[in-house]
């Protein structure tokens, strides 16, 4: 019976980052498209234009926020250490 040495590419962190980066991305512009409609919606209750900048502009901060919770983003990772025992 051969040995298998079948190692994917998540398994060895080498991939991690990829991922990690398109998590935060995904976090940040779905933060912009959620609370810029929900700015879009309070302009047209209440008959401004502004809101929705200021929404979007809080949507990317929460997505970042929220990304940096999760220790989505290269900050968190090198306080932590890489996972394997190596701080990085």
């Amino acid at each position: 019976m051969p040995a298998q040495n079948s190692r994917n590419s998540d398994s060895d962190g080498s991939n991690s980052g990829y991922q990690g980066g398109n998590t935060v991305l995904t976090y940040v512009v779905g933060g912009i498209i959620a609370w810029g409609l929900i700015g879009w919606g309070l302009d047209y209750l209440l008959n401004t234009r502004w809101l929705f900048i200021v929404g979007a502009v809080l949507g990317a901060g929460g997505g970042y926020y929220l990304a940096r919770k999760h220790n989505l983003t290269r900050g968190a990772k090198r306080r932590h250490g890489d996972g394997q025992g190596n701080n990085i």
